[in-house]
């Protein structure tokens, strides 16, 4: 196999390959050693990010999109761990993102996923690892990060969100995905009734707008469909959490279940019409 350096991403190409095609510049051919292009020093030195894929072409467009969004990291792809341990010269990653398209896992990929991350957890200094996937189950979630995730990013969010994620696990945090924790959250009983007068701490525009936060809502989103300014979102979402001394828009959405006791129960008893 031979490495092609490039500002961008490491793409592992067949040396037949390279023959068959003339070569490219910067690597001999025949049977000679294979020459890494020279790089730029601020390259050694960048944020590097690793993408484990199977899929190269999947892979790539996802390295394109990321880098798009952050031109100061460099994402290199790669088919699998021991291509990314065998290049040379090896540079470290900061991050590691183990791309698992399947939604449902069999108990053969389970192990295959348990038989990489021992290959990046086995070293010191290993680099933190997140997985991006189809699937949103809570139950996968919660089993992937109990075998040492420390994050899990479904293919539906945004490129700026994954990115968001990928700092935050690189910074030594966990990220699962709001969204996936709220069925979780709603199915929670709370105990005892809200008192009469105990929802006036909120306006009924903080009502709404937590209304909103339990559904997992944006920022943008929320002031669209309110016809408000999304700076007066922000402050209304910061006084709902000082009012609940909430630590951040999960808790909200906890928080605020006894709110909507009867809204959810009124919409629990709504029966589909006879056939």
């Amino acid at each position: 196999m031979a490495s092609l350096g490039t500002r961008d991403e490491r793409v592992i190409v067949e040396r037949n390959t390279l023959q068959s095609r003339g070569g490219f510049p910067g690597v001999q051919g025949g049977d000679g050693p294979a020459v890494i292009e020279q790089r730029e020093p601020i390259l050694v030195r960048a944020n590097r990010i690793v993408i484990i894929d199977r899929r190269q072409l999947v892979g790539r467009c996802l390295a394109a999109s990321l880098r798009e969004a952050d031109k100061d990291t460099v994402f290199e792809v790669f088919p699998d761990i021991e291509s990314w341990k065998r290049q040379t010269p090896f540079a470290a990653a900061h991050v590691v993102v183990l791309c698992r398209p399947d939604g449902n896992l069999s108990e053969t990929e389970w192990a295959e996923i348990s038989r990489e991350l021992a290959l990046l957890q086995g070293e010191a200094g290993a680099p933190p690892v997140a997985v991006i996937s189809d699937g949103e189950n809570l139950d996968q979630i919660v089993r992937t990060i109990k075998l040492g995730v420390k994050g899990y990013i479904p293919t539906t969010t945004s490129v700026d969100i994954a990115l968001q994620a990928l700092q935050l696990v690189q910074a030594g945090g966990v990220y699962i995905p709001a969204e996936c924790l709220f069925p979780l959250l709603a199915s929670i009983k709370v105990e005892a009734p809200v008192e009469t007068g105990e929802d006036e701490i909120f306006s009924p525009r903080q009502l709404c707008v937590a209304r909103a936060l339990r559904k997992g809502t944006p920022n943008k989103i929320i002031a669209y469909e309110l016809n408000m300014c999304e700076s007066t979102v922000k402050v209304h979402v910061r006084n709902i959490m000082k009012k609940l001394k909430a630590k951040n828009r999960t808790e909200v959405a906890y928080l605020t279940n006894k709110y909507f006791l009867r809204e959810d129960s009124s919409l629990a008893t709504v029966k589909a019409p006879a056939a």
